[in-house]
């Protein structure tokens, strides 16, 4: 929806944009100009908005490089881009802005946030830059690529509680260190030099989504599988998570919708 939105609004396509837009929608402008309001309402009032824009800058566009779906939100990292129209003088700037969605229309833009983390704080996430935590999944990596059983059960609650998503294992639910030991033997037996790779990490408090790759050979042919991990921690352990094929998913399941 902010994608195609948004390529409409490159085109200068303002129908078909502000067609994904609700009616009463807000957008506000952090960065925004002194001859411009930092908030407007209303798809006529956004509209103004946009061709103030266009009229300022020669070739403007917004690139959406990344966008991290976080449910009620979208975080988008953006390049605006253009010429001033009178002076000639080349704008290039990188943001992340944030579009609210509602019944399937965005109600809310909050453009100009310096960063991705400064923009997930805004809804409630946050990239999980908390040491321990991070170790924490760096470790069980670690252990898993090492082939170190122990070390990995000593990362999880004794009581831990988990589903998988890899070979023979999807659809099971596994319990206690025991089912950690059963997992564990399904999935490295099925695979041949399996490694595991951890690409990012979110979450907030006790509750956390790892994005990560999987990588190995299952029956001569080579694979490699991309999913995220809803984990919930308990004194430092592990105690329950869950994979998922979208982030959205397990955001969701981790109760981090924003």
């Amino acid at each position: 929806m902010v994608l195609g939105a948004n390529a409409a609004a490159n085109g200068g396509d303002y129908e078909g944009a502000t067609a994904a837009w609700h009616p009463d929608a807000e957008l506000r402008d952090q960065a925004h100009a002194v001859d411009s309001e930092q908030t407007v309402k209303g798809r006529d009032a956004i509209v103004a908005l946009w061709s103030q824009w266009r009229e300022t800058f020669d070739e403007f566009r917004a690139e959406i490089e990344e966008t991290v779906d976080c449910g009620t939100h979208i975080v988008c990292a953006t390049r605006w881009i253009g010429r001033g129209a009178a002076s000639g003088v080349a704008v290039d700037v990188s943001q992340v802005d944030v579009y609210e969605i509602r019944d399937g229309k965005i109600v809310r833009a909050t453009l100009a946030y310096p960063d991705k983390a400064t923009a997930l704080e805004a809804v409630g996430l946050s990239e999980w830059e908390n040491a321990e935590q991070r170790a924490l999944a760096e470790a069980a990596f670690g252990a898993l690529n090492s082939g170190d059983v122990e070390a990995f059960l000593a990362l999880t609650a004794e009581d831990v509680e988990f589903t998988s998503m890899v070979a023979e294992a999807e659809g099971t639910t596994f319990r206690g260190h025991d089912g950690v030991r059963v997992w564990w033997e399904t999935v490295r037996g099925a695979f041949e030099d399996v490694r595991w790779e951890l690409i990012g990490i979110r979450g907030s408090g006790d509750r956390g989504v790892l994005h990560f790759r999987m990588v190995g050979t299952l029956g001569g042919v080579p694979v490699e599988h991309t999913m995220w991990q809803a984990s919930v921690l308990r004194d430092g352990k592990v105690t329950w998570w869950a994979f998922f094929r979208s982030e959205r998913e397990a955001l969701e399941a981790a109760g981090l919708r924003g």
